[in-house]
Formats: C-alpha cells, sequence, structure tokens
C-alpha cells in the first residue's frame, strides 16, 4: 500500500480528523524515536539515508486499526 492508500484506510475506520490527529501523532513519534537513536550514538542528525517518517507512521497505525478490528 502506498501513503495515500494507507491514510484512506485509517480514514474510513476512524473519520477524517481523527485519522489526521492520530497520523500526526504517530509521524511526531517517529521523528523522536530517530532523532534520539540518532543522539544516543552519537551521530550527526540527518544522514545521507533518510527515513520515510510517514510512510512509518501510517504502517503503524493501520497496524493498530487493523488490530482493533
Amino acid at each position: 500500500m502506498d501513503n495515500k492508500q494507507m491514510m484512506q484506510a485509517i480514514t474510513a475506520k476512524v473519520g477524517n480528523e481523527k485519522a489526521i490527529e492520530i497520523v500526526m501523532q504517530a509521524y511526531s513519534t517517529e521523528l523522536l524515536t530517530t532523532w534520539i537513536a540518532r543522539v544516543q550514538a552519537v551521530k550527526p542528525i540527518g544522514g545521507p539515508q533518510r527515513r520515510d517518517h510517514l510512510a512509518d507512521a501510517l504502517t503503524r497505525v493501520v497496524e493498530v486499526c487493523d488490530l482493533a478490528s
């Protein structure tokens, strides 16, 4: 699934406003997780390999929605 399909699946389950809120919280969590791991490893922030934090957040939310249904 691409990002748009995942967002549509989330929206279908929880509604538009709640979907946006949940995904933004998950996105923030993904960013913080990456940042903390890099700080703990004493690596510079923003290396040559950038993760798709939005896709990771959407995937996590879809997984949780699937578990709840």
